[in-house]
């Protein structure tokens, strides 16, 4: 247990530099939690918006056939997945029904991985804190929130709609196991943690909380027509610098499979398979920064994006509104997107400095895709960002050259020659 809270600690130490609230005014208090004042902002009214139910016999997350009924009123479950330097190989991605990806803080994108129930959970991790961004995506679905603390706008959210979630900062080791042979084998104490599905029902019934519940289909799921020519068989999304997330169709299997920034295969090290998608999605959103000054902050009420499957594209139109409102998709014309059955991979990118999107066909040839996103009155020009990235760089030179010349020793200058 001391090893969880030591863990714990250097999360809520990592999230107290996003110290303002997402909707507005003081926090409410919590025991063992410091909110400090935040900046008032307006704030959105939440309201639930009518779904679409999901059809009987039907995984609602991925339009595959469910014969058995073992999803019937089953909520589906929202993983926080952590990511960047020391986290591969993760647990849970392959095995997860959707993927949601989006920068929240620093650089690196943040994962949430989401499985049609609470049953289908191996082993998922290693565990991340919660962030707002990927609660817009689950809690519209009635998803169960995993994570291991979360920042102030995630605390806010769940708050405001008394939402349950699982978070290890209040239940401990009950609803979250550590890995000691992965720590053994050089890792960090914090990418060792992780849940099962298990220990999610024993984390919600520590609360009294159910993991039985209904939920929503996420898409129009239906057959689509094959395409006339494959010109989306490589997706590259860069959310940074050093961070590419890449996807490549394989047309023996039907699917995209998912390389690390690396270049290494994703591999799920639970499953023992590369994640692989057939539906990937990357949804335009113009973005800026939070009241914290670091947070990403992001417009959802919808834009364009892209949908690749079948190893083809096409241009799309997005919408969503409040954090309790389901994502729509439609065509440019406006007719509701039908998307193929299986697993999705949905991207949220703000096209910001530092950010790049690329699809290629299957000739290799690049696609002109639409133009990025405008920023939001708190973004970052692209010109100022490149101008500081350059005085950075600049200072960074000159330390290094500073620092890799020798200092001349004063004793020797004034020493007496010898003999």
């Amino acid at each position: 247990m001391k090893r969880f809270q030591a863990a714990l600690l250097a999360a809520t130490m990592a999230c107290s530099l996003a110290g303002c609230s997402l909707l507005g005014g003081k926090p409410a208090a919590t025991p063992g939690i410091s909110t400090p004042e935040s900046t008032p902002e307006s704030t959105p009214v939440v309201t639930p918006s009518p779904t679409p139910a999901p059809e009987p016999g039907i995984n609602p997350l991925t339009g595959q056939a469910d014969p058995d009924g073992t999803l019937h009123n089953k909520r589906p479950v929202a993983v926080q997945i952590r990511t960047g330097d020391g986290t591969l190989p993760q647990w849970g991605i392959a095995r997860a029904d959707v993927l949601v990806a989006g920068v929240t803080e620093g650089s690196t994108a943040g994962l949430m991985a989401i499985f049609s129930s609470v049953d289908q959970i191996s082993k998922a991790g290693p565990v991340a804190p919660g962030r707002d961004l990927m609660l817009q995506f689950a809690l519209p679905l009635n998803a169960v929130p995993v994570y291991i603390d979360k920042n102030v706008y995630a605390y806010n959210l769940v708050n405001l709609l008394n939402y349950q979630d699982v978070d290890g900062l209040h239940t401990g080791t009950a609803a979250f196991a550590f890995d000691d042979a992965r720590q053994a084998s050089g890792y960090r104490e914090e990418n060792c943690w992780y849940t099962t599905g298990e220990l999610v029902k024993a984390g919600m019934d520590l609360y009294g909380a159910s993991t039985d519940g209904e939920t929503i289909q996420l898409f129009d799921f239906g057959d689509r027509n094959d395409p006339a020519a494959r010109n989306g068989t490589e997706l590259h999304v860069t959310f940074a610098e050093g961070d590419t997330e890449s996807f490549y169709y394989s047309v023996n299997d039907g699917v995209y499979f998912k390389t690390n920034p690396d270049g290494s295969q994703a591999m799920d090290v639970d499953a023992g398979q590369q994640a692989s998608f057939t539906n990937l999605f990357v949804l335009y959103a113009s973005s800026g920064i939070k009241d914290d000054g670091y947070t990403r902050q992001y417009d959802l009420s919808g834009g364009t994006g892209l949908y690749l499957t079948d190893g083809a594209w096409q241009e799309i139109r997005w919408s969503k509104g409040d954090a309790t409102a389901p994502l729509v998709l439609t065509d440019l014309d406006g007719n509701s997107l039908t998307v193929n059955p299986g697993k999705s991979y949905i991207a949220v990118w703000g096209g910001y400095y530092g950010q790049g999107l690329s699809v290629k066909a299957e000739d290799g040839t690049e696609q002109t895709l639409p133009a990025k996103p405008a920023l939001l009155d708190s973004g970052v020009s692209d010109e100022a960002a490149a101008q500081a990235k350059q005085e950075y760089d600049d200072f960074q030179a000159q330390l290094a050259a500073s620092l890799a010349t020798p200092t001349p020793d004063p004793a020797a200058a004034t020493a007496a020659p010898e003999g």
